[in-house]
């Protein structure tokens, strides 16, 4: 029997429909699996497609108590990492069910590798220095009597960071870049602390 779920992962997939062979993915929203399958094939501007046997998924791995997925499984002789997100938490342990019995998965609690627990915040910390930088090179020329060039390609982010700079000064970017950068620390800090646990079916 064939079963809908709605899913809510930005910009990609709307709507999954799990048979007792496939799992059937795709980037438009349908309300019933009647409809999801005669629909499935049709071609439209800016859909996309996805169909993949359960018996090629080799792993899934989820955290504890969360409404995301990922599983793995090959594509052009690549294993390839799927993330989906589900609307709620019952309906994704309703499809990790669905897809781990077939297979004879069996799970396993584990905690999440360092670089996967710090991974958001250390972006965070990267992109903050960035900014921080960009800003005060804008800042030190203004303050100098100098003029920041916004012509040119990307004009509207250089336009952004002069402005940035013309309010925050110098002194003003680097406490601002410091704050950020102290937060994300902190999230790594904390993470590394008490790293998430994850199942793990394999």
């Amino acid at each position: 029997m064939s079963q809908l779920f709605k899913l809510r992962n930005e910009k990609t997939w709307k709507t999954l429909l799990l048979n007792e062979h496939d799992i059937m993915i795709v980037s438009k929203s349908y309300s019933s699996p009647e409809e999801f399958i005669e629909k499935f094939h049709e071609k439209g501007l800016l859909k996309e497609r996805l169909e993949i046997s359960i018996l090629d998924i080799s792993k899934i791995v989820h955290p504890q108590e969360s409404n995301t997925v990922t599983i793995t499984y090959p594509k052009k002789d690549k294993e390839t990492e799927l993330k989906l997100d589900f609307d709620s938490i019952a309906e994704q342990e309703q499809f990790v069910k669905a897809i781990a019995a077939p297979r004879n998965l069996t799970a396993n609690t584990q905690l999440v590798s360092f670089l996967k627990a710090i991974g958001s915040p250390l972006v965070g910390l990267g992109i903050t220095a960035l900014f921080a930088f960009i800003t005060y090179g804008d800042a030190r020329i203004l303050e100098e009597g100098g003029e920041v060039n916004t012509n040119g390609r990307r004009s509207l982010y250089k336009k952004l960071f002069a402005w940035l700079a013309e309010i925050l000064g110098t002194q003003g970017t680097i406490i601002a870049g410091a704050a950020f950068g102290l937060l994300c620390l902190y999230f790594i800090y904390k993470n590394l602390k008490s790293r998430p646990v994850e199942v793990l079916y394999s």
